[in-house]
């Protein structure tokens, strides 16, 4: 009797560690490297160029080879609407909290003005109670612009932090935070004439719209550049004192924000034909024209299920319309049976798919020649 207490008393305690186990492991912290179960965090550090991290300037190595802008991927959901609060507290004595607020929205709105994007930044206000959450590796549901502490990253002008969905790759927070280190000088200046004479080894003067303006491409999700060749650019990753030439966008900051969020047309998708070819094969005294045409949206991705009209001619003048739905890969293919040798001629008359737009001034062709044979 008393053995079978003793299990009986062992099963139950089995029974209650079990549950404190479990317990435990659902009250455990996140990771604070992964952030909460699907989600992780990015992290741009911007820097003075003479301030940087790495490799002394001139220090041969690997010059860097990248386009006219980079991005990697990361975006907010369509047709969002990016709210920000500023908190101003900790910005210094340098200039009045209306200014900086003033050069904090328009470094966001150089991005909103450009007419060839979709992509709209919303200020809800000042709110000195709103944290910068992301520096402690949490997400609160805001996205703040404001000045903290950000020694973590010594010498850095501006840190952006965002958070992002592992599986859409969809944004799904974002924070900017502003050196509060009396040694940087945050102005809102209109032109290098207006910039306040100071002491260059206790200061380091900058203008809050340049510094903001590369930041809010990062909150669109566009990379930092390193090459040369991007130096005016306001994507370049780093930043000069007194500098301003980030306030307006260059043409590769344009065609990113343009590839990353092309305009809409009462709210459809834009479509054009990326690619037209033709060839021709034999069989007995007949010749098999095919036509193959390429359907791509505007980040040149293929656009299956719309149908593209082409009118192909031959030589004597003969026509023959047709109409093909694109495949999977975007792709429609006409084929055109013929005894007649001479030229002919595919042309792309018209695309159409339901809440899609076709543009063909964005055409990469919009006819193929082919002589046969």
């Amino acid at each position: 009797m008393k053995r079978i207490s003793w299990i009986i008393f062992f099963v139950i305690l089995m029974l209650l560690m079990t549950f404190v186990l479990i317990s435990t492991t659902a009250a455990s912290p996140v990771n604070p490297e992964k952030g909460p179960p699907d989600f992780n965090k990015i992290v741009f550090v911007h820097y003075p160029k003479e301030m940087a991290p790495g490799k002394p300037e001139g220090t041969p190595g690997k010059v860097p080879q990248e386009g006219a802008f980079i991005y990697s991927g990361y975006h907010w959901p369509d047709a969002t609407v990016v709210n920000y609060y500023i908190n101003p507290s900790e910005h210094g004595d340098y200039v009045t909290e209306d200014d900086l607020i003033q050069g904090i929205q328009s470094g966001f709105q150089v991005w909103e003005d450009e007419p060839g994007s979709d992509i709209d930044f919303y200020f809800k206000g000042v709110n000195t109670e709103l944290e910068i959450s992301s520096l402690s590796n949490s997400m609160d549901g805001n996205n703040v612009v404001g000045w903290a502490d950000i020694s973590n990253y010594p010498n850095a002008i501006a840190v952006t932090q965002f958070w992002y969905n592992i599986k859409t790759k969809e944004v799904i927070e974002i924070d900017l935070a502003l050196n509060s280190n009396t040694f940087f000088s945050w102005r809102q200046n209109p032109s290098i004439d207006s910039w306040t004479s100071g002491d260059s080894l206790t200061s380091y003067d900058v203008d809050v719209q340049n510094i903001v303006a590369h930041e809010a491409g990062h909150w669109l999700v566009l990379d930092d550049l390193y090459a040369d060749s991007n130096i005016d650019n306001t994507m370049y990753g780093y930043s000069d004192e007194k500098e301003l030439i980030k306030r307006d966008l260059a043409p590769g900051d344009i065609a990113g924000i343009q590839t990353i969020y092309p305009v809409q047309i009462s709210g459809q998708t834009i479509m054009h034909v990326g690619k037209i070819t033709m060839t021709y094969s034999t069989g007995g005294a007949n010749y098999f024209i095919n036509t193959e045409v390429t359907v791509v949206d505007e980040k040149n991705m293929p656009v299956p299920a719309a149908i593209v009209y082409v009118d192909t001619t031959s030589l004597d003048g003969a026509l023959t319309s047709s109409s093909v739905e694109t495949n999977a890969q975007g792709v429609a293919i006409f084929k055109l049976k013929s005894k007649q040798i001479g030229e002919y001629t595919s042309t792309v008359m018209n695309v159409t798919k339901d809440e899609w737009t076709y543009n063909p001034g964005n055409d990469a062709a919009p006819s193929f020649t082919i002589p046969v044979p």
